[in-house]
């Protein structure tokens, strides 16, 4: 079995995986870098000031990475910053990281690294790559949870909510995995705020797709009980990992259908005639495969994708509709309706699964 190994710099350890998914630990560096004095909160305009590490967020970070490369055969990449938060506190802005100028180099070394690794992943992936912000936390008296994810109420997963508005909140979602294994997350409901506390701090800030260059970021926010029990620790590393590299495939297929408006099929012959073409309507999410050229072409067949309903986890009106066209470009509808039987339409019956003539059924 191959173990990741790290490389360090600057107090920084990072792995160079080919996963498009990136993981991050801030917080629980026991190093003192050289020449650099504890923080004292003097800053101004900063917020709350925090010295105290997020135990064990290093071990769950890397466990995770390993587990990823055990069961899906290749590893995430990672950044650990090995110093302690009483001297930088990675995850603030350069004015509030910390105060003495010794600290720059190992603050850089941790934010560029971030932002190489970024572009580096979108550059192999066609502009797509996860970002997961490991931290730690005290369970919240108000909203007590064992998970909190954090995107800035949406802003730091800007482009997946573009494509899929419910893609936090699906069960093949990162929240859908982690409460089927038992976890209660937060927040709770669709539509609910994120706690402030826990809603995002600035790596995922900076690094998410609410900028164009940047990866989907959520930051993950585990409470002290399952970090602190080692046997609840193994089994969240456990469930981190499937639920990450589950997600890696629904989020590429997403994103993948919805980038492309339009793609032309070109065969071969006299001025290379158009024989296929895969074109999506947004405003029905209609997905629409021709084969045999213009609409006037006789013999051209279309196979489409049905909306269905709106409701999600509701069955489809129709699993497909199949397009004829007779040779003088007229176009007959033909699916099978949510009872079973054949139906023919000289007109798009829409989401209507029992528009149409019956013209068969099953016996």
């Amino acid at each position: 079995m191959w173990t990741i190994t790290y490389e360090t710099a600057h107090l920084v350890s990072r792995h160079r995986g080919t996963l498009p998914v990136l993981l991050t630990c801030p917080h629980d560096g026991e190093e003192s870098p050289t020449g650099v004095p504890e923080r004292t909160g003097s800053a101004p305009d900063c917020p709350p000031f925090k010295k105290s590490r997020d135990l064990h967020t290093r071990p769950i970070t890397t466990g995770i990475a390993q587990r990823l490369l055990d069961v899906f055969g290749e590893a995430p990449y990672v950044v650990i910053a090995e110093f302690h938060r009483k001297f930088i506190d990675a995850n603030r802005q350069r004015e509030c990281a910390y105060e003495d100028p010794d600290a720059t180099p190992y603050y850089d070394e941790y934010h560029n690294t971030i932002r190489s690794f970024g572009e580096e992943i979108r550059a192999e992936n066609g502009g797509l790559g996860l970002l997961f912000d490991i931290h730690g936390t005290q369970v919240i008296d108000d909203d007590p949870a064992d998970l909190y994810l954090g995107t800035d109420d949406g802003e730091t997963v800007a482009r997946l909510l573009a494509v899929d508005p419910q893609a936090m909140w699906r069960r093949r979602s990162l929240r859908g995995f982690l409460e089927a294994a038992g976890y209660v997350v937060s927040p709770k409901l669709p539509g609910s705020a994120e706690t402030p506390a826990v809603n995002g701090g600035y790596t995922v800030r900076s690094y998410g797709s609410s900028h164009v260059d940047g990866l989907e970021a959520i930051q993950i926010e585990i409470a002290f009980p399952l970090r602190d029990d080692e046997g609840k620790r193994e089994t969240l590393i456990e469930n981190l990992a499937y639920a990450i590299g589950t997600l890696v495939a629904r989020y590429a297929d997403t994103h993948t259908l919805a980038a492309f408006q339009r793609i032309n099929l070109f065969g071969g012959g006299v001025a290379q005639m158009v024989t296929g073409q895969l074109q999506r309507r947004p405003a029905s999410n209609d997905l629409r495969l021709q084969l045999g050229g213009g609409s006037s072409n006789r013999g051209r067949v279309e196979l489409r994708h049905d909306p269905g309903t709106t409701v999600e986890f509701a069955t489809p009106r129709r699993t497909g509709v199949l397009v004829l066209y007779d040779e003088h470009g007229h176009d007959y509808y033909l699916w099978v309706d949510n009872q079973g039987k054949l139906r023919i339409s000289p007109s798009d019956p829409g989401a209507n699964s029992q528009a149409g003539t019956i013209v068969g059924a099953q016996p």
